[in-house]
């Protein structure tokens, strides 16, 4: 008996796999695929701007946990998906965590921006202004 020729399979990037596993939130899409023996590859690019690795992984395997996902026993931490109890309290937690950030981020762009637009006035107002040298 001749050995099976492999078939042709075109892997999943991680942006498809979300597409499959939609209530399974991104930062846990690779836990996800390992807890539940998804076959991927890692794949490694060289460029100038350095190397960049990212992971794929085989649609059968996806498929078959998507149904489990979808049936409820494929194995999954609670906080993993996105439509549980656990990962409501979780987006509530990094909000509060992020605020202080997020408020440094505007701050950061107001002031200068409220910096320039006053000086654009002050520059405007002083334009029509008559010159000191005429005064006599």
């Amino acid at each position: 008996m001749a050995a099976a020729e492999p078939e042709h399979v075109a892997w999943i990037s991680e942006r498809q796999l979300a597409r499959a596993w939609p209530t399974i939130r991104t930062a846990f899409l690779d836990a996800t695929a390992n807890a539940n023996e998804v076959r991927s590859n890692l794949l490694v690019s060289h460029s100038t701007w350095g190397e960049s690795t990212w992971r794929t992984y085989h649609p059968a395997d996806v498929a078959r946990v998507a149904g489990a996902i979808a049936d409820g026993t494929a194995e999954l931490q609670p906080h993993w998906r996105s439509d549980t109890p656990e990962a409501k309290l979780l987006d509530q937690r990094l909000r509060r965590k992020n605020l202080p950030g997020a408020i440094g981020c505007a701050l950061l762009i107001a002031v200068p921006l409220a910096i320039i637009i006053i000086l654009l006035i002050i520059s405007w107002n002083d334009s029509g202004s008559s010159s000191p040298s005429y005064w006599h």
